[in-house]
C-alpha cells in the first residue's frame, strides 16, 4: 500500500457495500505491475462490502492527490449516492487525479460527484436508468475511454479498466506482465458454467430465474428483479 497523497498512486474509493471482486481486481492488477495502490473511504475504517467481505482502508480525507481514482460499483451505491460526504470526498480527490475510473454502478458516484460533465460513459445495465438525466453520454459497451474517463460496465470489463490504466501509467511492458499475471475470478453454476458478476449480484433464487445468451457469450438476461435488493 501507498501513502497518503502520493502522486503515483491509485486510489480505489470504497463504501458500505461495495463490490469486493470489483475492488479487488483493480488492486490485484496495480499492484502485478508495481503501481502503489491505496483503498480509501470516508464511512468507516474497515467498510464492509456488500457480500460482507470487511475492507481495510485509508481516509481518503488525507488523499489531496493521485495518480487516479477509481470508484467500484457495489449493491451500496443507491445509499452512498445519498452520503454528501462521500460525494465531495469523490470530487475532491477526482479533482486531484489526471485520471477518473469507475467499474459497473460506481459510476453513478463518479458522474454524482461532477467529475464526468459531458463524457461518455459505460455502467451497469442494470443501473442505466439511473443516470438518464445526468449530463454523460452512457454508451452500451464493457468499456470506455472518453479523455480522462474510463468506465467499465461490470466486473468482467474490470480487468479491461485495470490494464488500460496500468499501460497509461506504466507503459505496455507493465501491461504485458499484468495480463499474463492475472486470472480473471467468474462465480460458478453447475448447471450454466461460467457466469458473470451480477449472477452473484441478485444473491437469492435458483439459476431457474437466469437464461444464457444464446450466443454464448456467458452473459445473463435476468428474468426476475426484486426492487428491495
Amino acid at each position: 500500500m501507498s501513502a497518503p497523497g502520493d502522486p503515483t498512486a491509485v486510489v480505489v474509493l470504497a463504501y458500505d457495500g461495495v463490490a469486493a471482486d470489483e475492488a479487488g481486481a483493480i488492486v490485484e492488477i496495480m499492484t502485478t505491475a508495481g503501481i502503489p495502490v491505496v483503498i480509501a473511504s470516508v464511512e468507516s475504517n474497515p467498510v464492509t462490502s456488500y457480500h460482507g467481505r470487511v475492507v481495510p482502508t485509508q481516509p481518503a480525507i488525507e488523499l489531496a492527490r493521485c495518480a487516479a481514482l477509481v470508484v467500484p460499483g457495489g449493491m451500496g451505491v443507491r445509499t452512498a449516492s445519498q452520503k454528501p460526504e462521500l460525494t465531495k470526498a469523490i470530487a475532491t480527490v477526482g479533482a486531484g487525479a489526471k485520471w477518473i475510473g469507475a467499474t459497473s454502478t460506481g459510476s453513478i458516484l463518479l458522474v454524482g460527484a461532477g467529475l464526468t460533465p459531458g463524457a461518455r460513459i459505460t455502467t451497469h445495465w442494470l443501473a442505466a436508468e439511473m443516470l438518464d438525466n445526468a449530463n454523460v453520454e452512457v454508451v452500451n459497451e464493457p468499456f470506455i475511454h472518453d479523455g480522462r474517463v474510463l468506465t467499465a460496465s461490470g466486473v468482467a470489463s474490470t480487468a479491461t479498466l485495470a490494464f488500460r490504466l496500468v499501460a497509461i501509467l506504466r507503459g505496455p511492458e507493465a501491461e504485458k506482465l499484468a495480463r499474463s499475471s492475472y486470472t480473471p475470478r467468474v462465480s460458478q453454476d453447475t448447471r450454466y458454467g461460467r457466469l458473470p458478476w451480477w449472477r452473484r449480484l441478485l444473491g437469492r433464487g435458483t439459476s431457474d430465474n437466469y437464461t444464457l445468451d444464446p450466443t454464448g457469450e456467458a452473459e445473463l438476461i435476468i428474468l426476475e428483479w426484486d426492487d428491495d435488493l
